[in-house]
């Protein structure tokens, strides 16, 4: 596959770095000379420096020869015009776009096109989403949550005194059962998926896939911090788009306990016609009076969703220092500040670089896939799929298929039974299985669920 992204940001440069492991050709068209060179550095890739909007430009980058082209600018405009442009010279080539402005969506539903562009990802409609999900499981760490399958897959760190350190997951099973699986593990840096003979060890950092059902249970027991307390009052700092997407996402029974802190008294004036249960607070929360007078630090939640990183990690440490049960801290622009955010007692942190580009990964690995996130910074990917009727391996058995180590079938749902599947089960027509995948095996798992012979 030939991919041309436009935009070498850190959008892009995420995106082709998850393309180039997987054996794709990729090529950056980005205006500024010093993010081409930047990206031919980093990567094994090609960089034009132009204007995505110019037709030369693009012939010039391949446009012609390409199997998609991703536009992830930071101007809705040029993505919307240069996507426009490739679609009307060259049909046949996928275009996805990203566009951060509802006007040009022309409202906020998912899925809405223009200019025949194939696919529109909102980074700030996504993040939102991250957003309920993480408020909504209880667990304020860093997870993922597949709807169509009703798992969550979450990481714990193993600490001393765990109960099962040093035990193998066959052990783990024995000691702990349930409809939980163990499906990676990161050790010393290193990331793979997880067999029965793998030994847990302190420091080791785990992927675990719940069944959502019996989270409350499974995370008590194998110790995983999750909120069993009703969020009686959640404070959300910063009136923008993504707080926007969040609310029109939470259930208004919800709206009575939010609080909106927010400096523009405009913006203030606007969420109050938009949502008009929660309480609006008009004042600067870097002035100490402010907190003292609200009681800002008095919160369930503590949700900083401003655009700028620094002041949304140094406050959501500064309202857990204070006294918040929970804080989230949102990245924009540099994921650099993740771990930072986890080293000053952060509960939670939601990229919007790694939720935009989860999107558009999803949106690549074809219609079979209706949910994907990546964990351990994108070493590992968990894919919801679809078995369709053209599935080559239906009504074979799990244990019938040699899957050479590449992946591991987390969980199915079958109507309404989920369940952790062992090496009887039989794949059936319209299951959802949960597959969980290092990034480097891709093809090899596209070939046994995308319908190829090849395997």
């Amino acid at each position: 596959m030939n991919a041309l992204i436009f935009g070498a940001g850190r959008r892009g440069l995420r995106l082709a770095r998850h393309l180039i492991e997987e054996g794709r050709s990729v090529t950056f068209l980005d205006s500024s000379p010093g993010r081409s060179a930047l990206a031919q550095s980093k990567l094994d890739c090609m960089a034009i420096t132009g204007s995505a909007t110019d037709l030369d430009k693009l012939i010039e980058a391949g446009c012609e020869g390409a199997d998609i082209v991703v536009a992830v600018t930071d101007s809705d405009e040029v993505n919307l015009v240069s996507c426009g442009i490739v679609k009307s010279n060259f049909p046949k080539v996928h275009t996805i776009a990203t566009i951060r402005s509802i006007t040009y969506l022309g409202s906020n539903e998912k899925g809405h096109t223009i200019l025949g562009i194939d696919n529109i990802v909102n980074p700030e409609q996504e993040a939102g989403q991250r957003l309920y999900d993480i408020i909504t499981s209880g667990l304020f760490c860093d997870i993922a949550y597949f709807p169509g399958a009703h798992y969550i897959v979450t990481t714990k760190t193993l600490t001393k005194g765990d109960l099962y350190l040093d035990k193998n997951l066959i052990e783990l099973k024995k000691m702990l059962p349930g409809r939980y699986l163990v499906a990676g593990v990161k050790h010393r840096g290193k990331v793979s998926t997880a067999t029965g003979n793998t030994t847990l060890r302190e420091g080791d950092e785990i992927a675990i896939i719940c069944d959502d059902d019996e989270r409350d249970d499974i995370y008590n027991r194998l110790g995983i911090p999750y909120s069993d307390f009703r969020l009686r009052r959640i404070i959300i700092l910063g009136g923008t788009r993504i707080a926007r997407y969040l609310l029109a996402l939470l259930p208004e029974k919800m709206h009575r306990d939010i609080t909106l802190v927010e400096k523009d008294s405009s913006i203030c004036a606007e969420f109050s016609d938009m949502f008009p249960s929660i309480l609006i607070l008009n004042g600067a929360i870097t002035d100490e009076n402010f907190w003292d007078t609200e009681n800002i630090a008095d919160s369930d939640l503590f949700i900083s969703l401003t655009e700028n990183d620094e002041l949304n990690v140094i406050i959501s440490s500064y309202a857990k220092k204070q006294g918040a049960r929970r804080t989230i801290a949102l990245i924009k622009t540099n994921n650099n500040y993740i771990g930072l955010a986890r080293t000053m007692g952060i509960d939670a942190t939601v990229s919007t670089t790694e939720a935009t580009v989860d999107a558009i990964m999803k949106i690549l690995r074809g219609e079979s896939v209706r949910t994907l996130h990546s964990i351990f910074d994108g070493e590992i990917e968990v894919y919801e799929y679809v078995i369709k009727p053209n599935f080559i391996h239906l009504n074979k058995s799990l244990k019938d298929i040699n899957f050479k180590g590449a992946a591991v079938i987390g969980g199915v749902s079958r109507g309404n039974d989920n369940f952790i599947p062992d090496g009887n089960y039989i794949f059936k027509e319209n299951d959802t299985v949960l597959v969980a995948a290092l990034h480097k095996n891709y093809d090899y798992v596209e070939r046994i669920f995308g319908h190829r012979e090849d395997v």
